[in-house]
C-alpha cells in the first residue's frame, strides 16, 4: 500500500499528487502551465483547478506561450463568457500578460528558455539564503514582479516552486518524499 500525503483523498488529487506535483518540468510550457493554474488557484481550492483544468487548458492555448501572448481584450471578453473557466477578469488578463513576459525572458536573457530560467533563478536564491523559504518566494517574487509578472504573490510562488519540484514539501510519512 502507498503512503501519501493527506491532500491526496480523491481520485484527481492522488493522480495529481502521484504524477506532478513535486516532480520537475522538462518544457517551459509545463512550467509555465504550473506557474498560471497557481496563479488561478489564489483564493480557491486546489480541487476547483484540476477540476478546471481542461476547460483552462482549452481556454488558454494549451498554456502555449506564443499563442496565449497573442491574445487581446477580445480575447478576454470571450473569456469571460465561459463558464468551464475561473471568469476572474485581472486573472485572465494576468495569464497573458504573463505569457508575454515569459517570452520576453526567452528573447532578452542569456538563458535559453523560461524554464531554465525559472529553475537556475530558483535554485540559485536557495542557495543564496541557505534554503530560507520565506525568503527565496519573496526574492522570486519580486524578480518576476520586476520583468512584469502578475498574481505572483510569495504563496503562490510557494506552491508553484512545490509544483516544479524545487522543495520537497511531501509529509515525511509520505512514500514520494
Amino acid at each position: 500500500m502507498i503512503t501519501r500525503c493527506q491532500f491526496a483523498n480523491t481520485p484527481d488529487m492522488i493522480a495529481y499528487h502521484d504524477e506532478e506535483w513535486g516532480q520537475a518540468k522538462t518544457t517551459s510550457q509545463e512550467v509555465f502551465e504550473a506557474l498560471c493554474l497557481e496563479s488561478m488557484q489564489a483564493g480557491l481550492s486546489w480541487a476547483i483547478i484540476l477540476k478546471k483544468r481542461p476547460a483552462l487548458r482549452a481556454a488558454f492555448a494549451d498554456f502555449d506561450m506564443d499563442a496565449l501572448a497573442k491574445f487581446n481584450e477580445t480575447d478576454v471578453e470571450r473569456l469571460m463568457l465561459n463558464e468551464g473557466i475561473i471568469r476572474h477578469r485581472q486573472k485572465i488578463q494576468a495569464m497573458i500578460n504573463n505569457a508575454q513576459c515569459a517570452l520576453a525572458i526567452e528573447e532578452d536573457t542569456h538563458f535559453p528558455s523560461f524554464r531554465d530560467f525559472i529553475y537556475q533563478k530558483a535554485l540559485q536564491l536557495v542557495a543564496e539564503f541557505d534554503g530560507n523559504e520565506a525568503e527565496v518566494n519573496k526574492a522570486l517574487m519580486k524578480l518576476l514582479k520586476k520583468r512584469g509578472f502578475k498574481f505572483v504573490g510569495p504563496t503562490t510562488i510557494e506552491s508553484f516552486l512545490e509544483t516544479i519540484g524545487v522543495y520537497n514539501h511531501h509529509e515525511p510519512r509520505c512514500d514520494f518524499r
